[in-house]
């Protein structure tokens, strides 16, 4: 989860520590009436410090603090139990030069020999030198080191259990070590199924958005960033989604003992994986691989021990893809590998899950004639193609708000495509339906796929949308709520101005606020052709400033927030390329986003479906004639907006 700010970040904290199971196990063990009570009473965190004594505080140890540990401290002055073998750590009175009271610098120091890393080096001299956070702990250093610090000014914190004889565990800064002390607290109350809090809430929602990019092959690396992180949180199905991921992608990851054998996702995907490792691996004890196993199945797994290592095992997969699989491996037993590995890939569109939490045919890495020939980067290949569930296009429709990802509007500018044209207007505090009677003919249709103008061919094609609208500030219904409803368009070729400020004037009518943006790249030089990048800004129908950029010449209006000056995106700078055009086209969505807080949902958008509505066209395509256009019309998640 990004990081929120330290205040809203404890108080949330606290608040989902206050009601874990673990919690309320920790106070019965205390076996007096009350201690529930009492726990939660006492809160983890404390009033904060004035500035006067943080500054105070960096006097008496003649340093400047590092920028999170400094600005905790102006959230709370300390905090308890952020690990569970520190009881109270941080307080602004209490933290102070560590000293090495032990002489383990010395130790360390005499360790390092030529093969020592630099940090080994870094790490033997902070003893010494390092600040001591933890004010009561079970043997638990947490370690300060001003000596290794990076380019934010952050120093790294060192943790040093002294009962474990192990090497202290490094986190790149303060905050590093509380968000994954937090996400820690997490993981261990993750399996209980009264677990409910909203950070639960907006990991699954994060993971259930994941799965479904996943089988649409929809930004693998981003995918497995989002579920890598609820993985660290202990969301249920976290660990099979990355599992599946990281084993294709030839990173290891192979679950064990997570099922029975007659679960197919188990016994026909995991367990042979699982197998073959065991079988690669140096473990001579083959029930180091069985005892993980059900009884009733270890009989099972001796038998599928054997098959891997004879190299008798067969991959086996339902529908047309088993099928193919069947052909491929024909192939492969002829030497044709390159052919095997073509007909796979033919057949991945076809490919189906055995369920839900299944996104990928992993098991067929095990197979003795197939596995070999999808290497990493054929495995990546997989995940990449839409299969089951994400080719049929199934509605993810709306889950629980999650601010904590906003997906923003930089990404418009994302791809290596030199041509590309959209626009999209925000209407603050409106529903979906009430922004497309304002624009359009009052009729809301149902999830609808998104035509899209390609201007570059003169024709239109047809892409579908395969996930809902997101819903912020709404209520139960989705028709209300003070947030920004969008309406977005993909596709634009000659833009009519008047046209296109009708879009912000409509949105904006009875008091409201919009936002509008159209950019039209096209990567050429001809001058018959400009690029162009508008942007806009409206109260109550009347436009309050705005910009137009057209082949590198700035026309503006108003008085413009510093933020949005358009200086700032578009410096005027004769004879610049197609690519600058880009940058500053990245730079201007970044602000506009930050300015008002206002995101277009990627996935949604690019793969989902979403209601649209009937508009009239703001631009007239060359050898076309007038027409109606379909646009995408949803409610928007939101990013904390600056002051416009």
């Amino acid at each position: 989860m990004e990081f929120l700010g330290w205040r809203s970040f404890l108080d949330r904290w606290n608040a989902e520590w206050a009601a874990a199971p673990s919690t309320r196990e920790e106070a019965e063990e205390d076996g007096e009436e009350g201690s529930l009570e009492e726990m939660v009473e006492e809160r983890l965190g404390f009033p904060p410090v004035s500035e006067e004594r943080i500054s105070a505080l960096e006097q008496r140890l003649g340093a400047t603090l590092p920028p999170s540990y400094r600005s905790f401290l102006a959230a709370s002055d300390g905090w308890r139990r952020a690990d569970s073998a520190v009881y109270l750590m941080g307080t602004v009175d209490g933290v102070h030069w560590h000293g090495d009271p032990m002489g383990f610098q010395a130790n360390y120091e005499n360790a390092l020999s030529a093969n020592s890393s630099a940090q080994d080096v870094v790490m033997a001299g902070m003893w010494s030198r390092a600040l001591q956070l933890s004010l009561d702990s079970d043997m638990t250093d947490l370690l300060l080191d001003p000596g290794d610090v990076n380019a934010e000014g952050e120093w790294a914190l060192y943790v040093y259990r002294g009962w474990s004889g192990e090497y202290p565990t490094r986190f790149e800064s303060f905050g590093a070590y509380m968000r994954a002390r937090f996400a820690e607290f997490h993981d261990d109350n993750g399996a209980d199924p009264g677990f409910v809090n909203d950070t639960t809430r907006a990991l699954d929602a994060s993971l259930e958005r994941a799965r479904l990019a996943c089988l649409a092959g929809d930004d693998i690396d981003r995918q497995l960033e989002a579920i890598t992180e609820a993985m660290s949180y202990g969301r249920p199905g976290a660990r099979k989604l990355h599992a599946q991921l990281t084993s294709m992608l030839g990173r290891g990851g192979y679950l064990h003992g997570h099922g029975r054998l007659d679960d197919p996702l188990i016994g026909r995907e995991f367990m042979p994986l699982a197998a073959v490792d065991h079988a690669r691996g140096t473990h001579r004890d083959d029930g180091w691989f069985l005892t993980p196993l059900h009884e009733d199945d270890q009989a099972q797994g001796v038998e599928l021990l054997e098959r891997i290592r004879e190299r008798r095992h067969v991959y086996e997969s339902p529908g047309p893809f088993g099928e193919a699989i069947v052909a491929a491996r024909e192939q492969a037993s002829l030497g044709d590998t390159d052919g095997a590995w073509r007909t796979v890939e033919a057949a991945l569109p076809d490919w189906e899950p055995y369920g839900d939490d299944h996104i990928a045919p992993v098991g067929l890495l095990a197979d003795p004639l197939l596995g070999p020939i999808v290497t990493p980067e054929r495995g990546r290949r997989v995940l990449s193609t839409p299969r089951g569930a994400g080719r049929m296009a199934p509605a993810a429709g709306p889950g629980p708000l999650d601010e904590a990802v906003p997906d923003g509007l930089a990404w418009l500018a994302d791809g290596p495509r030199s041509r590309h044209a959209y626009r999209f207007v925000f209407a603050e505090g409106v529903s979906p339906r009430e922004l497309a009677e304002r624009l359009g003919d009052g009729t809301l249709l149902p999830p609808h796929n998104q035509l899209e103008t390609d201007p570059w061919q003169n024709r239109v094609r047809a892409t579908l949308d395969r996930v809902g609208a997101c819903a912020t500030e709404a209520a139960a219904d989705g028709e209300s709520g003070s947030g920004w409803s969008f309406a977005f368009r993909n596709g634009l070729e000659r833009v009519q101005p008047k046209r296109l400020h009708s879009l912000g004037e409509k949105a904006s009518r009875s008091g409201g606020r919009s936002v509008l943006v159209c950019c039209v790249i096209r990567g050429g030089t001809s001058e018959a052709f400009s690029d162009i990048f508008h942007f806009s800004y409206w109260e109550d129908g009347r436009e309050r400033y705005g910009f137009t950029v057209t082949g590198g010449v700035t026309e503006r209006s108003g008085d413009f927030p510093e933020t949005l000056d358009p200086r700032r995106f578009f410096p005027q700078v004769p004879d610049r390329k197609a690519a600058d055009e880009r940058v500053g086209e990245r730079r201007a969505l970044t602000a506009i986003s930050e300015t008002f807080g206002l995101s277009l949902p990627r996935f949604a958008i690019r793969h989902g479906r979403l209601p649209a509505v009937m508009t009239e066209p703001v631009i007239r395509p060359s050898g076309t004639g007038g027409g109606v256009q379909i646009t995408l019309v949803a409610r928007s998640a939101r990013t904390p907006p600056s002051a416009p």
